[in-house]
């Protein structure tokens, strides 16, 4: 999968997310930052977020259950949709199948 692909399914999704939470969807672009720029957006949503977006990755590949795509590693940086994007593009190309 390619970077700006990610991007738009993340979008997509965050989009999708907002407006079923009632909220607006207007800006969300690739540097949003879910937890800060996004009314309502905590951790249940990133968990539904999450699940949505292994959806749409290539069959075999899982986002490990331990890991937060919103968040760095170790916890102490909000990431962007591009960010992320990136952390995405990085499990897909190691191939991580575990759930």
């Amino acid at each position: 999968m390619e970077q700006g692909e990610v991007e738009n399914h993340i979008i997509k999704i965050l989009q999708s997310i907002q407006s079923d939470s009632g909220h607006d969807t207007g800006n969300i672009n690739s540097q949003t930052h879910p937890f800060v720029d996004l009314e309502g957006f905590d951790s249940y949503l990133e968990v539904d977020a999450i699940s949505m977006l292994a959806m749409e990755l290539p069959v075999g590949v899982n986002i490990p259950n331990d890991r937060h795509i919103f968040v760095s590693e170790d916890c102490k940086r909000l990431l962007s949709i591009q960010d992320s994007a990136t952390l995405v593009c990085e499990i897909v190309s190691s191939g991580v199948s575990q759930t």
